[in-house]
């Protein structure tokens, strides 16, 4: 790999914040509202629904 491909990796790798959920405040408040319709396991036990297996 020569400098200029190194330094455009490295410059590529600043820009992205792979390791938030959240990219900016917009982000967060929408995950937020997304956070508050999800349905708890008990919810879901209570229609006979089955919640998604743990990752």
């Amino acid at each position: 790999m020569n400098k200029d491909a190194k330094q455009t990796l490295t410059t590529q790798e600043k820009k992205a914040n792979n390791g938030s959920m959240a990219q900016n405040l917009d982000e967060i408040k929408k995950l937020g509202k997304e956070m508050e319709q999800a349905k708890t396991g008990s919810e879901l036990q209570k229609k006979n629904l089955t919640q998604d297996p743990q990752q």
